[in-house]
């Protein structure tokens, strides 16, 4: 009875849910505790994006804000009131921000606590749930459940890492929105991804171009002219909202970009750029390009990249084609999270690598049988043994997804829903 597997549906969600708000809690605690809300740099701090004085191109990235501003305008005055006087009394369990980082202290400015305490649990509450749109994705191209359930976990714990020479509220609804994208265009759910693409650009005006990454999976779904339309009304969706947000902050300082290509060359030509070290969770870690970084990242693109499904290395690519001159032009030194684009195919990446650890872990528990034992054949250890069967099993449904020879309805026929 005690080694019984937990087969009850509710109660494996309910540890799930519990597992992944940890991790969730861990990944976020280890971002604030190094950016804040750049509380200590008031030309990027939350004060400025609320009011919208912040120079741009920061200003563009509104969703948070708006939501707080919005929220708090909406509250009676009597409520708003009492609120702020709990978060500004002297039992410090009223305010844990700036009971745990000293250094959040715009958290203590009246004028701002209660929107800064919004935008911190938005914030947090967005890697929670892209925690779970990333399974979504991983199950959706990866049968194997266990690998699709560990790779989210994988990825949030590495996130404060990708956040190396700045960090913003906006980098977790990013992540959440780029993988529900994902899941969308490849489920076909296309009235909800036109949706999606409005809150989205309003979170990130980046995400125009993270557009032009998801015709592999809307081709999967549809003929190439429906998909072509699909993708056309998805980018002028994208550039509208774009174009309405750049026209009421054209008069903040700054510029629609920032260009940083002849900085960047010559910080990427410099060999001690791939020697750099910074503190992540309270120890010494490798920081962006360090060599350390780029061969780990070289060993699992090796072992992983072949068994991915044909749409999504095609994702990846056209995330390449655009975000590294993006990244170069525009980004700053090695700072990875402007190489967002790609996070799906990371995440991918992680999913492959930890399916072939466990099938390689099974193969190893079979061989490892003395012979002449009795296994059933519905035991772990025999189900375990299938999972590399079942991955080249999805590997093949996904290249013949990609056939031009199988009908529209047919593509889409053979990819899961991920939400299981």
């Amino acid at each position: 009875m005690v080694n019984e597997p937990v087969l009850r549906r509710g109660v494996r969600w309910m540890l799930l849910v519990v597992v992944y708000y940890v991790v969730a809690a861990a990944s976020y605690n280890g971002y604030f505790t190094k950016w804040q809300f750049r509380d200590e740099t008031p030309r990027w701090a939350l004060p400025g994006m609320l009011e919208g004085t912040i120079e741009r191109p920061f200003v563009y990235r509104q969703l948070l804000p708006a939501i707080a501003n919005s929220v708090e305008h909406a509250m009676p005055a009597k409520l708003k009131e009492r609120v702020n006087r709990v978060l500004l009394d002297d039992n410090r369990t009223h305010h844990p921000i700036t009971w745990f980082y000293p250094s959040a202290v715009d958290a203590r400015n009246p004028q701002y606590t209660l929107r800064y305490y919004m935008v911190f649990g938005m914030s947090f509450a967005s890697l929670f749930l892209a925690m779970f749109a990333m399974r979504a994705v991983c199950m959706t191209f990866q049968v194997n459940r266990t690998a699709s359930t560990l790779a989210p976990m994988a990825l949030a714990a590495i996130f404060p890492l990708i956040l190396t020479d700045g960090a913003y509220f906006y980098d977790f609804p990013e992540l959440l929105f780029m993988n529900l994208a994902v899941w969308l265009a490849a489920r076909g759910r296309v009235l909800w991804l036109i949706a999606l693409t409005a809150v989205a650009t309003f979170n990130k005006e980046s995400f125009l171009f993270f557009t032009l990454t998801l015709f592999p999976f809307l081709y999967l779904r549809y003929s190439l002219g429906k998909a072509l339309a699909l993708q056309a009304v998805t980018l002028a969706i994208a550039g509208g909202i774009n174009l309405i947000v750049k026209m009421k902050y054209a008069g903040n300082s700054g510029g629609i970009v920032a260009f940083n290509l002849y900085e960047n060359l010559n910080f990427l030509i410099h060999p001690l750029s791939y020697l750099r070290f910074e503190y992540n969770y309270g120890v010494i870690m490798a920081k962006g390009f360090n060599i350390i970084t780029i061969a780990i990242a070289a060993i699992l693109l090796r072992s992983g990249w072949s068994k991915l499904p044909v749409a999504l290395r095609r994702h990846v690519l056209i995330a390449l084609a655009i975000n590294v001159p993006l990244f170069m032009a525009f980004g700053f030194h090695d700072e990875l999270r402007n190489l967002s684009m790609l996070i799906v195919g990371v995440l991918m990446i992680f999913c492959v690598n930890i399916a072939l650890v466990l099938e390689q872990a099974s193969v190893r528990a079979v061989a490892d049988t003395p012979s002449g034992s009795a296994i059933d054949d519905r035991t772990p250890s025999s189900r375990l043994s299938d999972h590399g069967a079942i991955a080249r099993s999805a590997h093949h449904r996904a290249r013949l997804a990609d056939s031009p020879h199988r009908s529209c309805r047919q593509r889409g026929a053979g990819i899961s829903s991920g939400w299981k």
